[in-house]
């Protein structure tokens, strides 16, 4: 197990949220289960990709996998069989496959099937500053919400309904089929009612029967300071409602942020290319330099060589969620002038007929070993 790589398995990012590891083998779960894809090849990859989703859906074996490239660990008991699936050992495999096989006439008998609404994915635009200090802004967006004049139920007033009478109002029906593994009782939704429990006799004037509509909401987002560009805010339970029963999809917000005239963000530090005079390199200076926070007087000491990097401790970007942050670092650039006159020229030659090439020790070295 160690030498397999899980995320390649599943087909996600090393990045990818438990939300997305947890879509993707739903997804190839359906696609490689021995029940639809019978022969050696499907069930072959359809215990891998069990076998993945057990250490990546589990945050505890995923962190000794990421760690170490194995998930054993103080809570692990080796790989997942079929045996260990089916016995509930996964750990969330129970709840999936509940959800799997009602696509297609399955599963365990679980009670009525709770689903989840889809998630919602927008974009956001941010200025450097304000990525690095936070900002409130509102979105506003398109979703599915529960109709709130029949309370998702579809009938007129929430009340014109009655208890169907194929599956009493749980939503499933049970019976035998003959697999692989020999006969099984499965569970699938009611096509009576559409897996609601409930048969509608007069619809809903607001939502036509459905339980749900389209709406446009506006909602305030809080960007925490030192979010940084291509990370995403996620607002739990403001995406799409559920088609039946269940719990609201999340809201996901990219962020984009925008780059400065001047300083470069790399994590939490600051980078600054300072471009001085060669001359106040030599002999020193005071110069005042943006930084975050406002302006910054930056004493240079006098003999500073051009690529010198100054350290300016916490004027950085505020690490996210946490009381630290990050450091500024300013490249000194002593640049020479961009012409001679004949003066200056001059001078530069009485300077340099005095320098004595002793004091630069680079230089000796130089010579030594030519």
């Amino acid at each position: 197990m160690a030498n397999k790589d899980y995320y390649k398995i599943l087909g996600v990012e090393k990045s990818a949220s438990a939300d997305e590891i947890k879509s993707a083998y739903r997804r190839l779960a359906k696609k490689y289960h021995p029940d639809l894809n019978p022969g050696e090849e499907a069930a072959a990859k359809f215990k891998e990709i069990n076998e993945a989703y057990e250490v990546l859906g589990d945050d505890k074996k995923r962190a000794n996998y990421d760690q170490f490239g194995s998930a054993d660990g103080p809570q692990f008991n080796g790989g997942s069989g079929f045996g260990d699936f089916f016995s509930g050992g996964g750990g969330g495999f129970s709840d999936i496959f509940s959800d799997i096989f009602s696509a297609f006439g399955g599963g365990a008998s679980r009670g009525r099937v709770m689903e989840r609404g889809d998630d919602i994915f927008l974009s956001m635009n941010l200025s450097f500053e304000e990525a690095c200090f936070g900002v409130e802004k509102n979105v506003t967006f398109s979703k599915i919400e529960k109709c709130p004049d029949c309370s998702g139920t579809g009938a007129k007033n929430g009340k014109e309904f009655s208890v169907c009478p194929e599956c009493h109002g749980s939503g499933r029906v049970r019976f035998q089929q003959n697999t692989m593994f020999g006969a099984t009782i499965r569970e699938a939704g009611c096509t009576r009612c559409n897996a609601t429990g409930k048969i509608i006799k007069e619809k809903c004037d607001t939502c036509s029967g459905k339980g749900y509509k389209k709406i446009t909401k506006t909602v305030k987002v809080k960007v925490p300071a030192g979010i940084d560009d291509g990370q995403t805010i996620r607002m739990r339970g403001e995406g799409n409602a559920p088609v039946r029963e269940g719990e609201n999809g999340d809201l996901n917000i990219k962020v984009s942020v925008s780059s400065h005239k001047l300083l470069v963000r790399k994590g939490v530090d600051i980078y600054l290319d300072l471009y001085i005079p060669f001359t106040k390199a030599l002999l020193g200076t005071k110069i005042e330099i943006p930084t975050l926070k406002g302006p910054y007087t930056l004493t240079i000491p006098e003999l500073t060589a051009s690529g010198t990097v100054m350290r300016l401790k916490n004027k950085g970007v505020k690490v996210l969620n946490r009381d630290a942050y990050g450091d500024m670092l300013v490249s000194i650039k002593a640049e020479p002038p961009k012409n001679l006159d004949r003066n200056l020229k001059k001078e530069l030659e009485e300077l340099d007929a005095k320098v004595d090439p002793k004091n630069y020790s680079k230089y000796q070295n130089f010579l030594s070993k030519r």
